[in-house]
């Protein structure tokens, strides 16, 4: 979902690393700015859809062969 790709990202002081550093939500409640670290020698900004996102992780943000913990007992 969030990985280095660009050669700012893949190259610096520490090679392939990307974290978030903060985020703002635009007016339109849909569009989210994530402010990120990268490759410990930039920061650089994202844009996304908060909806896409979350239908992103609706399909992949699960795994089969993980249990829900408040289902054990």
């Amino acid at each position: 979902m969030f990985a280095p790709e660009a050669e700012y990202e893949r190259h610096g002081d520490v090679q392939d690393v990307v974290f978030p550093c903060g985020y703002t939500v635009a007016s339109d409640g849909d569009t989210i700015n994530l402010y990120y670290g990268a490759a410990d020698s930039s920061i650089a900004l994202a844009h996304g859809s908060i909806r896409s996102l979350l239908a992103w992780l609706d399909v992949n943000g699960h795994s089969e062969h993980s249990h829900d913990r408040r289902l054990r007992k």
